[in-house]
């Protein structure tokens, strides 16, 4: 089966075949010292299966580390982050993997790609390119677009557009017609005051060849 499921903010979990991956599970409230006004669908004490734990930054909205060391434990994940998110977690060596940009590798049958992200409030942010079961996922992890972004190519467009340090709905609606990938998905935004935006500015006129869905906390899209 080929689906992703959306907690909030900026927390998906997605599956490819008989691989499940979650990125950026956190659940806090408040979340990184903002209040939440959508609070997270993640019940991660319930989590039984997870083989990837994906972190595209160090920052408290997207490296929970008790909840990541509580799933990893677990299920015997595997955690992919830069350096400055790895420091903070209380897990096994062997279950990390140190990642930079430009990183090319392939983990339990997945092809994974560190993609660059620009975010000035992060040490070191990146995004994450997964490919499995015939499918590719972009997750662009907090970011502003950037040179090259537009050449990424994907199946999936997981993409920010909260405003502020990250891409807003039309910087985002623009990167993502010239990706030009089958399906987008907006995330980080609504989940607190600073970072609310209306989805409708990015899923409307995306082109004809990609199709925008803007998914609730705990909503399933099958891929």
């Amino acid at each position: 089966m080929r689906s992703i499921t959306y907690y909030g903010h900026s927390c998906f979990q997605v599956k490819l075949g008989n691989i499940v991956m979650l990125f950026n599970p956190a659940v806090a409230d408040p979340l990184g010292g903002n209040r939440r006004l959508v609070k997270s669908a993640l019940n991660y004490h319930a989590v039984r299966e997870c083989d990837m734990i994906f972190l595209t930054s160090e920052e408290p909205q997207n490296c929970e580390p008790e909840v990541v060391k509580e799933i990893s434990d677990r299920c015997y994940s595997t955690v992919v982050a830069s350096r400055p998110a790895l420091a903070k977690l209380d897990i096994s060596d062997r279950f990390k993997v140190d990642v930079r940009t430009g990183d090319k590798f392939t983990s339990k049958g997945i092809d994974v790609e560190v993609m660059k992200a620009v975010h000035p409030q992060s040490q070191y942010p990146v995004g994450f390119l997964v490919k499995g079961d015939g499918i590719s996922v972009y997750h662009a992890g907090d970011t502003y677009s950037f040179t090259d972004m537009g050449r990424i190519k994907c199946d999936v467009a997981l993409v920010p557009i909260g405003g502020g340090s990250i891409m807003d709905p039309f910087a985002a609606n623009s990167m993502i017609k010239d990706m030009r990938p089958k399906v987008a998905v907006p995330m980080t935004y609504n989940t607190y005051d600073k970072i609310a935006q209306e989805p409708s500015e990015f899923t409307s006129d995306l082109g004809g060849l990609t199709k925008g869905v803007a998914l609730r906390p705990g909503q399933e899209l099958r891929l």
